[in-house]
């Protein structure tokens, strides 16, 4: 790129803003713009002045010589006063220098991977680091960004090339037909394929970290549901009453759970019932429940389980073992019905053993522990390379495929189709940090989703 850009990298109206600046005539807008000092790596105090030398504002500047700078190009971040009409100023001093144009969304971090400062992977990270949610979210990100998950995957791929190198002998040699069957290629390319798996396999379920886990909070009408989800919130964000059917629809309300981001959906109590607007909000229950990462399934401790309640816990719980908590509600209240919801929760005489917590929305009596229960099954373990993109996950597993195909082509004794199909997992690999050439658009794609001034 041999044009520079200017972006405004933070929000309107606080203290400051930072004006943010790239490209190779940084130094000569500067020079019409700001009476100060320009050196590399020095912050310095002066007047921003327009085409008169009048006095627009007070700033700091802080200028980076190429390549020393985020984007590998000569680079400045102007401060100034936070107000609007200061920026809008600013942009329109800037354009007037004829020397710049407005950035488009990301544009410097994807100057930044064009110039070698870093690789994709990275490089969404930064967005993730931006837009992270909770503690766990955070520190995902800033590993990803820090290169961790790109090592990981950068070994995978050299042990695959490795393996394709090898092959490639093996083929190129036409004194004696290929002994690659004996060359251990296949049991190379069986462990580059096992840790792929482990890979796709935590990043199932670390993608929690980047979009958050779906918690459905379902049950009978009247059990407790929309008192349970105000207790897990800390706010009124459901109606409350004694009337059964008094939730019609669904209602989510975005939380954190030990350092992960959630998200609480309430639920139309479930039941047989005539009313067509209820019928609606029970049909979207069923469909949350199904899509859910963690079923809280609320059943009223206070009272006897009637035939229609005892159906629908059996429902759930024969649909969903592994996902479901159950929530004994009204723990405040005499609890006549513990032992048989109890019962129920561990699963029908043993068939699906899940586990079960009395609580109190009331009092707060076990929220504490129903918090670990639903942590137990969202947070992911903190390893060093937690894979929370879904476009990584989609390349790992093209890989996976490319890998199996080619152990299948050796089997069948097709050692030129396994050259391909390892050609094309080394590729799979190389999406996820853009190691090899990437198609435009697709680095398009990914920078079009930044915030402008990143």
């Amino acid at each position: 790129m041999n044009d520079t850009v200017f972006a405004l990298s933070t929000p309107v109206g606080g203290a400051i803003a930072i004006m943010r600046i790239s490209g190779p005539d940084t130094r000569g807008v500067l020079a019409r713009l700001f009476d100060g000092r320009v050196e590399h790596r020095r912050a310095s105090f002066g007047r921003i002045v327009d085409e008169n030398g009048e006095t627009v504002e007070t700033a700091t500047v802080a200028f980076f010589e190429a390549p020393h700078s985020y984007t590998g190009e000569d680079m400045a971040e102007i401060s100034i006063h936070g107000s609007a009409a200061g920026a809008r100023k600013l942009s329109q001093l800037l354009t007037n220098t004829g020397l710049v144009r407005a950035a488009a969304p990301g544009e410097f971090t994807k100057r930044a991977y064009l110039n070698g400062k870093m690789d994709l992977a990275q490089a969404e990270a930064v967005m993730d680091l931006i837009s992270a949610s909770a503690e766990r979210s955070r520190r995902a990100a800033a590993m990803q960004l820090e290169g961790r998950l790109s090592a990981l995957v950068r070994g995978l791929y050299e042990e695959v090339k490795s393996a394709l190198a090898q092959l490639a002998a093996y083929l190129d040699d036409d004194s004696a037909e290929p002994e690659y069957e004996s060359s251990g290629i296949a049991d190379r390319i069986k462990a580059v394929a096992e840790e792929n798996r482990k890979l796709i396999s935590g990043g199932m379920r670390a993608r929690v970290l980047r979009e958050g886990a779906r918690i459905a909070i379902v049950g009978s009408p009247n059990v407790g549901k929309s008192s349970l989800l105000n207790a897990l919130i800390l706010r009124e964000r459901a109606i409350v009453t004694p009337i059964p059917g008094t939730t019609r629809d669904t209602l989510e309300e975005p939380a954190s759970i030990e350092g992960v981001p959630v998200v609480f959906i309430d639920t139309a109590g479930i039941r047989e019932t005539l009313d067509e607007v209820e019928s609606i909000g029970i049909s979207r229950a069923k469909r949350e429940a199904g899509a859910a990462d963690v079923i809280l399934l609320a059943v009223d401790g206070s009272r006897p389980v009637n035939d229609e309640e005892r159906a629908l816990i059996r429902e759930i719980l024969s649909a969903h073992p592994q996902n479901t908590v159950a929530v004994l509600t009204k723990a405040d209240l005499v609890r006549v019905n513990e032992t048989e919801a109890g019962k129920l929760a561990s699963g029908l005489s043993g068939e699906n053993c899940v586990d079960a917590v009395s609580v109190s929305a009331l009092t707060g009596e076990g929220l504490d522990a129903l918090k670990r229960l639903i942590a137990e099954r969202i947070v992911p373990a903190e390893n060093e390379a937690a894979v929370t993109n879904a476009r990584h996950i989609a390349a790992l597993e093209e890989a996976g495929r490319s890998m199996e195909a080619a152990l299948c082509r050796l089997e069948e004794g097709l050692p030129d189709a396994a050259f391909e199909d390892l050609r094309a997992a080394m590729k799979a690999f190389a999406h996820i940090t853009g190691a090899e050439d990437m198609n435009e658009d697709l680095v398009n794609e990914v920078f079009s989703r930044f915030c402008i001034g990143k």
